[in-house]
């Protein structure tokens, strides 16, 4: 089994700490200039980094990938599996720097998703295999001489496209992930119970005036949900299920869902849970223009709003964050959205055509 991580950001360096600590042959592709720079240098000096694994009592190791590259067809050419751990926003681009090297038979994993593999499949014209995770395996952080991993959830669920391929997938991950055993119905579930679609917008939406007069002091979890932004956060769960049930799907509550993933006891109280995490999460975000907006808004609220639209549910406060976000930032978030129409490359697209789509 050989993994290539595309995306040397935190998410990709902590499963690739988790997958070379078992022994797996894994290749790391840089794609972007962006972020990390030095760190992806320091890497390619040492031959790999040092771990900190704080889910595994502190384990201090030193990672030492196949490869550490931004040879696109190295990479690619490499792989079993295709793991991109990048930001949504870069699927695109990182879809049309990998589709000349992709071979038949090749499973392309993306985390999360937001049903990218539709957006990956409109350039990557090979008989593959698509999944998609609504979140990470682990959590971690890059510090300036090591990753450190600071977080395991317990339950991690995945889809596949096509939907004939779910058993073969989960059995497959559930050998490199060991919480990573459980199934969403379809890539369409895994995009809407992605949590950062929910928290991420409607946090930094009612707390703009704070974040910008604190100066980088502002923790969004412990300050953001106060009672009166949860009943907002509860009013979008109800368009969400009832978009969900159009598609065969279990209505599903927010806090109840992150219980699921986060914790071993799922007999506590969801809010109780919540506001646990609540006290261990990072600082931040320090400013409004940021990827909680410029990613979650568009590639989450916006698809979410364009399917809603198609089947005829309620939308109405994803519609009114893509115009209050869009506005706080002076950007056009509807023009920039991951609609539906443009993942199918159609104009008019029926519910008929979304069902096709993610079978």
């Amino acid at each position: 089994m050989k993994i290539t991580i595309i995306g040397c950001g935190n998410s990709g360096l902590v499963h690739a700490a988790k997958l070379i600590e078992q022994n797996i042959e894994v290749g790391l592709l840089k794609t972007s200039d962006s972020v990390n720079g030095k760190f992806f240098e320091l890497m390619q000096q040492e031959g790999g980094f040092n771990v900190k694994d704080e889910t595994n009592h502190g384990r201090f190791f030193f990672a030492k990938p196949a490869f550490i590259t931004r040879d696109v067809e190295k990479a690619v050419s490499f792989a079993d599996i295709i793991m991109v751990m990048t930001t949504t926003l870069c699927h695109e681009e990182v879809a049309k720097k990998i589709a000349p090297y992709v071979k038949d038979n090749q499973i392309i994993v993306l985390v999360p998703g937001y049903m990218g593999s539709l957006l990956f499949k409109k350039h990557i014209h090979k008989d593959v295999i698509y999944s998609e995770w609504e979140t990470t395996a682990y959590n971690g952080r890059i510090m300036d001489l090591f990753v450190r991993v600071t977080f395991y959830n317990p339950r991690n669920a995945v889809s596949a496209l096509p939907v004939s391929q779910s058993e073969r997938l989960v059995g497959l991950f559930s050998g490199l992930f060991e919480n990573t055993k459980y199934l969403r119905k379809h890539i369409l579930e895994s995009a809407m119970h992605n949590p950062n679609m929910i928290v991420h917008p409607i946090g930094m939406l009612f707390s703009a005036a704070r974040i910008e007069h604190s100066h980088g002091e502002f923790w969004m979890y412990k300050e953001a949900f106060t009672p009166s932004v949860l009943k907002v956060i509860g009013d979008f769960d109800d368009q969400k299920n009832s978009l969900l049930r159009e598609f065969g799907c279990e209505p599903l509550n927010y806090f109840e869902a992150a219980k699921w993933r986060n914790e071993r006891d799922l007999s506590r109280d969801a809010m109780e849970v919540f506001r646990d995490f609540s006290k261990a999460a990072n600082k931040g975000p320090a400013m409004i223009d940021h990827r909680y907006l410029n990613e979650d808004v568009p590639n989450g609220l916006g698809l979410f709003s364009s399917i809603g639209h198609v089947v005829g549910t309620d939308t109405s406060i994803a519609d009114s964050i893509l115009t209050l976000a869009g506005s706080l930032l002076g950007k056009d978030f509807r023009k920039s959205a991951r609609t539906i129409q443009y993942l199918l490359d159609k104009e008019t697209v029926s519910k008929e055509d979304i069902r096709n789509a993610i079978e």
